[in-house]
């Protein structure tokens, strides 16, 4: 029975069905399977309780402001600055993806938001820029998590509420 779920699940997923729905579909369906299940009442009052924590605001005012950046041309300009102020060291192109990406990670929130918005254009830079691939691969996909160390990340901000 749990492998036809999965199968259900899966099926939803290709069809075309919203990530989310398809998560809370498999978990609501996952605490049937259980010896003591969990009513959906229940569910729906713990995620009612959830608003109450005032840590929790910033998340999806993040992730706005990612939205807002990335249809501004934000990170176009911000590697722009970079590239002018690290460009002309050695090696300048793959500090400006670095710096570039930690900045704007710090404000989004999301290193996978950084990697899908600044690797499409940093990317294609850096391989005709005569870097190796799989270099490039890797500083695009690691410094967009160098950002979340800094304060206004949002983990940063999550970890000071909570501590």
């Amino acid at each position: 029975m749990f492998a036809l779920l999965l199968v259900g699940c899966l099926i939803l997923a290709l069809v075309g069905t919203p990530l989310f729905a398809v998560i809370f579909l498999a978990t609501a369906a996952s605490y049937s399977f259980m010896d003591r299940p969990l009513e959906m009442t229940n569910v729906f009052v713990m995620m009612g309780d959830l608003q109450n924590k005032p840590f929790l605001l910033p998340i999806p005012l993040f992730t706005f402001a990612g939205y807002l950046m990335a249809r501004s041309q934000t990170p176009k300009r911000i590697v722009e600055l970079a590239d002018s102020l690290f460009g002309w060291l050695p090696g300048g192109l793959a500090i400006v993806a670095v710096c570039t990406c930690a900045f704007f990670t710090t404000f989004t929130g999301a290193s996978g938001v950084t990697i899908i918005a600044l690797g499409a254009l940093l990317y294609p830079v850096l391989v005709n820029r005569k870097y190796p691939e799989q270099f490039s691969l890797g500083v695009m996909t690691s410094s967009g998590s160098i950002g979340l160390l800094f304060f206004p990340a949002l983990p940063v901000f999550i970890f000071a509420t909570v501590y």
